[in-house]
């Protein structure tokens, strides 16, 4: 089994349907790897979501999962957030909330 590696995960731009997610790996070391993802919460994605069955929980733990496998396969290992993931859940979570409300 392999040693999860520290990464840091920061929200760089959001918007009311999309979030920039900025990842980078060994800050501390030269061989830096840094990329980019974007999350999709529009509308159409939320409700199918809800259609799904998904509470507002169930959504957030979605897109934790949906971003944890993006990274995964970008740095092609297992990995914890450096800065916890609540930065990250925060910044997009009132935008799902909007279509619980």
């Amino acid at each position: 089994m392999t040693e999860k590696k520290e990464i840091e995960l920061k929200p760089v731009v959001v918007r009311p349907k999309f979030a920039d997610i900025d990842v980078i790996d060994n800050l501390e070391e030269g061989g830096r790897k840094r990329c980019s993802i974007t999350v999709d919460y529009s509308e159409y994605d939320v409700k199918a979501l809800i259609r799904e069955g998904l509470d507002l929980d169930g959504a957030m733990a979605h897109y934790k999962e949906r971003i944890t496998y993006i990274v995964k396969r970008y740095l092609l290992t297992d990995f914890e957030a450096r800065n916890g993931w609540e930065e990250v859940l925060n910044a997009i979570r009132p935008y799902v909330e909007k279509y619980y409300n």
